[in-house]
């Protein structure tokens, strides 16, 4: 670790913890019943829940895309969907990130948990593939990562000092951890083969290196409270992303959070993902960290609209070899209100819980209103740790942190943000106050078959229809031109700031 004690003292560390697939529903400090979350719920009641944050996008790659880079991910080759197995790694070497300003200001960088941004360098990757489907089905000419290899470059070469986790999803190959630059635990003898880039995809070999799906949050919770208690006796800030992978399906709790919920396999895997959470929390308490730690919590996208469907449930289970109980009553994962879910430009997509907790500058049991986007982590981050960001730095990140410390923005500080949906079309719609524009018809997702990008768009406003009910364009229309030119000028200029 590099010794900057003297002039970081000040600042505080920095967790960022982002759910799979959480839902603005799903939490109990944003209204769910069936499902219990009281360690979640302590950062709301001790900091400030937030009730219009956004995901960039309403799947998870460019999400994570967007946090890291504080850039739009559909400015990159990845315009739409998730990324596959074979993918390199979709973060250029040198644009700046959130880890690498902050390890540049002198903060220690780790993240565990769930990659999914490639890894290895390819040459027109994009356009030299087999397969024109969805890029989370592509499949590399050359072969792709290396997985018996070196992994280079990878979190490491984007800003991180150490790097554990899953590589891809927990539904896709390889089911292994990579730590660093390697897959942790693999046995030479027994070598990576071949892998399926689908969902519950086949993967030959590296039998010695799997994870077992019942015990990936048990083990992604001991990484994470062993690194903290490594980092409490150093004398420098560090920064965390902690990514864990619930509750991503297949929905795999461990078997003693079985019936914790009312809601079946889904609720119980939420269900641990809290207890996850209350494992770094608890860590930070014993350690002496909490006071000067700002914990944030967020999910990537939306819930899915559907999680007890049977397609969900494939692969879900606790490993006793007994089906999951079905469900005790209703749970929407993205509450009464929002339409739409995963993979939608309707607010469902998007939409996600947002929690943060400083107690040293934060009031406790805040709320706000104010619209930000997980893009604004780059801005606002460096502005904690009173660093000025070049001009290529994240060019759609807005520094939010008046509204993490105070609950409020001032008009300005407000900017138009834009979101994307994850499915077929990479449909992109653009916020401005309560006025939500999408640059098309339908929603844009992998369950609308009537998503059509182009003439005309849709207008909400957002105040008064939260429901995305009742399309006002025909009674808007100057409105409307002038927010869809301001989406293609941030389209055009390559930046929103």
């Amino acid at each position: 670790m590099c010794q900057h004690a003297p002039e970081t003292s000040h600042w505080p560390n920095i967790i960022f913890i982002l759910a799979d697939d959480l839902g603005f529903g799903d939490l109990s400090s944003y209204g769910a019943t069936a499902i219990q979350t009281p360690n979640i719920d302590r950062l709301a009641s001790e900091g400030v829940l937030f009730t219009d944050a956004h995901s960039p996008s309403s799947v998870c790659t460019p999400t994570r895309y967007g946090f890291l880079t504080g850039r739009y991910c559909w400015r990159t080759w990845l315009t739409r969907s998730a990324l596959s197995s074979d993918a390199p790694l979709l973060i250029e070497e040198n644009r700046p990130t959130v880890a690498s300003v902050l390890r540049s200001a002198g903060y220690y960088t780790a993240h565990i948990g769930k990659w999914h941004l490639g890894f290895g360098r390819e040459e027109d990757y994009a356009n030299d593939r087999d397969g024109q489907g969805e890029p989370n089905s592509w499949r590399s000419r050359k072969g792709g990562p290396d997985w018996n290899g070196e992994l280079e470059p990878g979190p490491l070469e984007v800003g991180f000092d150490y790097y554990f986790g899953i590589p891809i999803v927990n539904s896709y190959p390889p089911y292994v951890f990579v730590e660093n630059h390697r897959v942790a635990g693999l046995d030479q003898d027994d070598p990576i083969g071949r892998i399926e880039s689908r969902y519950l995809g086949e993967m030959q070999g590296g039998k010695a290196a799997r994870w077992t799906d019942n015990e990936l949050a048990t083990e992604l919770s001991a990484r994470t409270v062993s690194l903290l208690e490594r980092l409490a006796s150093q004398d420098q800030p560090f920064f965390l992303y902690y990514a864990p992978h619930q509750p991503h399906r297949p929905f795999t709790p461990n078997v003693r959070f079985k019936g914790a919920s009312q809601f079946g396999v889904y609720g119980d895997f939420i269900e641990e993902l809290d207890w996850s959470v209350g494992e770094v929390l608890g860590a930070l308490d014993r350690l002496e960290l909490a006071e000067n730690t700002l914990v944030i919590f967020s999910s990537d996208n939306g819930g899915l609209l559907n999680p007890a469907s049977s397609n969900a449930q494939r692969g879900a289970g606790y490993g006793d070899g007994k089906a999951p109980p079905a469900p005790e009553v209703e749970h929407q994962a993205n509450g009464p209100v929002l339409r739409g879910g995963k993979g939608d430009i309707w607010e469902g997509g998007h939409r996600v819980p947002f929690l943060a907790r400083w107690p040293r500058k934060i009031m406790a049991g805040t709320r706000s209103d104010e619209t930000i986007s997980l893009t604004d982590m780059l801005a606002t981050f460096a502005a904690l740790a009173e660093q000025d960001l070049t001009d290529d730095a994240g060019p759609d990140s807005f520094n939010v942190l008046p509204a993490l410390l105070e609950g409020e923005l001032d008009d300005s500080l407000r900017r138009p943000r834009v979101m994307q949906s994850g499915g077929i079309s990479g449909m992109l719609s653009i916020r401005e106050g309560p006025w939500k524009l999408i640059d098309g018809q339908g929603g844009g997702g992998y369950r609308d078959g009537k998503a059509e990008p182009g003439e005309p768009p849709q207008l909400y406003d957002l105040s008064q229809d939260l429901r995305e009910e009742t399309d006002v364009y025909a009674q808007h229309p100057d409105l409307a031109k002038r927010l869809r030119q301001l989406l293609h000028k941030i389209k055009a200029e390559g930046r929103s700031r």
